[in-house]
């Protein structure tokens, strides 16, 4: 059965801003952390308050900046896995006279593409880590609020805030 959940983010505010690496774009780039209430849904009917959370987002294309678009290495191991037994049942199992040509092309196709996935896997680089790459980005050194244009203050806590919009430089 199929469940339809998820949740809902009400009043985005911003709060927070700094220089960080985006894993989709593949480039160092500015994010924004929003600050939104969230409410948990099950066929879009709001059930669940979960409370005030914050959100980063990569200010060029709007995904969140740590999160990889590219499909686990493990869905893919798992799908090559299939690929395997489906190639070895439909060379097990005899040919149905009905169904002639879809099965020649299903023995055929399984198997080719278990070979293509397995070069895929075992052919890719690893990127460097993301720690990595954030280490290699130097920190915020903005003096004037990108958003409001007004100079930052000096914090408690040595962070520097925008005293018109109170959004925070991290």
């Amino acid at each position: 059965m199929l469940v339809i959940r998820g949740a809902y983010h009400f009043r985005p505010k911003r709060v927070a801003f700094r220089d960080d690496y985006c894993v989709s774009c593949g480039a160092p780039c500015r994010s924004i952390a929003f600050r939104t209430f969230d409410v948990g849904h099950v066929y879009w009917i709001p059930i669940l308050p979960v409370g005030y959370w914050r959100h980063w987002v990569c200010s060029t294309c709007g995904r969140k900046p740590h999160k990889n678009p590219k499909m686990r290495r493990y869905f893919r191991w798992t799908a090559l896995g299939s690929l395997v037994g489906a190639s070895i049942s439909l060379w097990a199992l005899p040919v149905d006279s009905s169904f002639a040509i879809v099965s020649w092309i299903a023995r055929f196709a399984a198997p080719a593409g278990a070979i293509f996935l397995s070069i895929r896997l075992l052919g890719v680089s690893r990127d460097l880590s993301l720690r990595k790459k954030l280490k290699s980005i130097p920190p915020t050194s903005d003096t004037v609020c990108p958003f409001c244009a007004v100079r930052l203050m000096a914090g408690t806590s040595s962070r520097f805030s925008c005293p018109a919009c109170q959004i925070v430089r991290y």
